[in-house]
């Protein structure tokens, strides 16, 4: 497991011009990292408690959540969805 990697996939799929790559295909964009089985999973899902857990910096969690296109006011709330999982 590496947190470095974990949170370089998140920095490098919210760019503006490399993100593309993450959306057309999430799965071979990831692929370029070493990820852990956990980690991959967490940035495929997307699991954003997960990827916190696993050692995401929050600030590049919220990148990525807003990089989906989910609403700002909905984060606290996924997160806690998620948490009660």
């Amino acid at each position: 497991m590496s947190r470095y990697q974990l949170n370089k996939a998140m920095y490098e799929g919210t760019r503006p011009g490399p993100g593309a790559a993450l959306a057309e295909d999430r799965g071979r964009f990831l692929a370029r990292f070493a990820l852990s089985e956990a980690e991959r999973a967490a940035l495929e899902a997307p699991d954003f408690d997960a990827i916190l857990a696993l050692g995401g910096l929050p600030n590049l969690v919220y990148r990525y959540y807003r990089a989906h296109g989910l609403p700002v006011e909905g984060f606290r709330d996924r997160l806690a969805r998620e948490r009660a999982r």
